[in-house]
């Protein structure tokens, strides 16, 4: 069987750079869109794309002489990382007289298992293959059990035999390309373009009265930094900074809130300790819950949909609710009873693996974010913030800030698992979180037309 990856040899890099370059000397106007037309039409060139086009059509518009000598293609993409697995698939046959099909080596193999050495392109094994295409069983796969018999007799026995076998195999593949996930980028960005559009004049009189009426007179004065960040909100202006620690990016920003550092100390909030107590009773019920219809997008559906749509979220407390408190029991009981904090969103993460979420910032500098890791594997789950990386671990803690630009990785092969916790930042007064508490619903309201 060949290769998938096998091609048929058409142009290199330098033949499209020259015929191009003829194309542009013939007329200096041509754009890459009309270049890669003209080549749609000659038979040498029709397979090429308008992206590769583009990319060599910016070096004939810079090239320096018309022979471009100087001229070095791309290097070719570095190939994809291996991954080893077992996985287990049914053959079946309908009578004896056709063959599985399979040439295995009666030798045990370093690591275990024995060594398939051939598929025979008639057997149940290869017609098995045709229809199960991105599952298949091929040469140099190592067969570790047929219907549980592991040694090579017991295998042989069981394949002459039966008309059903369950395969048990052991296979070196290329690991899927990264897939690129900006959905968490495009959820805030959106969130804050309707919020801008909402804010008016009456905003700030209209919080202060609610707030004089629930702490007492001259309450309301005491939200100047409130008031301040919805100015800026009205003018369309955004903070940001950029220092030893990072780029920081907030169009909900309050000035003031230290410490300011991509990451803080777990251990300087002393309900990180209560809440590490519980983590593998807070992974129980997360791995209790394996209906997918549970899970949800963790973003706008159309960024979701583009960027990530396996990224998914399983709420607990979203839009100041407790979601499924039958279900999550422990996990909110927990969540609730945590000492010295103000929660303001928690919910179950899954990462896909072999996932990037590309850099972004989640816009709110009043709100910070501990993950509780439940479930990865550990040495290729990381997240960098700011100028920061760290990696995640199974029942420990990570608490950032995640107005710095930061992004996440999962470079394993299983999903990665993390209770996200959000809470109110300690540094707000209780006027200030009672005020931004009170817009974000007022505009949540203007937003749905109530």
């Amino acid at each position: 069987m060949a290769p998938e990856d096998t091609q048929s040899a058409g142009p290199t890099d330098y033949d499209i750079f020259f015929r191009l370059k003829e194309l542009r000397d013939e007329n200096p106007e041509l754009g890459y869109r009309a270049a890669h037309a003209a080549l749609q039409a000659e038979e040498a060139f029709a397979k090429v794309s308008l992206k590769k086009v583009q990319t060599i059509f910016r070096d004939v518009k810079e090239s320096p002489d018309s022979n471009a000598k100087h001229y070095v293609p791309p290097p070719p993409a570095a190939p994809r990382p291996k991954i080893t697995e077992e996985v287990e698939v049914t053959v079946k046959r309908p009578d004896t007289s056709l063959k599985f099909g399979m040439v295995i080596d009666s030798a045990v193999g370093a690591s275990g298992g024995h060594v398939l050495n051939e598929v025979k392109p008639t057997g149940a094994l290869e017609v098995w293959n045709k229809e199960n295409a991105d599952n298949t069983i091929l040469k140099g796969d190592v067969l570790l059990a047929v219907n549980g018999e592991t040694t090579f007799d017991g295998m042989m026995g069981e394949l002459k035999s039966k008309l059903e076998a369950t395969i048990r195999v052991r296979r070196v593949r290329e690991a899927p390309p990264m897939v690129l996930d900006s959905a968490e980028a495009e959820k805030e960005k959106a969130a804050w373009e309707e919020r801008r559009a909402r804010v008016t004049a009456a905003l700030i009189p209209g919080l202060k009265k609610i707030i004089e009426s629930e702490f007492g007179p001259g309450a309301g004065e005491k939200i100047g930094r409130v008031e301040e960040m919805y100015k800026m909100v009205g003018r369309n202006e955004v903070f940001e900074s950029e220092g030893e620690h990072g780029k920081r990016y907030a169009p909900g920003y309050i000035a003031g809130l230290e410490p300011i550092k991509p990451f803080h100390r777990p251990q300087d909030h002393s309900w990180c300790a209560e809440l590490r107590t519980h983590w593998k009773a807070i992974r129980k019920e997360l791995r209790a819950s394996t209906d997918e219809s549970l899970w949800c997008a963790g973003a706008y559906a159309s960024s979701n949909e583009a960027y990530g749509k396996d990224w998914k979220i399983l709420p607990v407390l979203t839009e100041d609710k407790w979601q499924d408190e039958a279900r999550f029991k422990i996990t909110t009981q927990v969540l609730k009873s945590l000492p010295g904090v103000k929660p303001f969103e928690a919910f179950f993460a899954r990462m896909p693996p072999r996932t990037e979420i590309l850099p972004h910032s989640d816009n709110l500098s009043y709100v910070l974010t501990s993950h509780l890791a439940l479930e990865l594997e550990e040495g290729k789950c990381s997240i960098t913030v700011g100028n920061e990386t760290k990696h995640w671990k199974e029942g420990e803690m990570i608490m950032l800030d995640t107005t710095f630009i930061h992004s996440t990785k999962n470079e394993s092969s299983k999903p990665r698992y993390v209770l996200v916790f959000r809470f109110w930042h300690p540094q707000l007064t209780e006027e200030e979180r009672r005020a931004i508490h009170v817009s974000h619903a007022i505009l949540a309201a203007a937003k749905s037309g109530k």
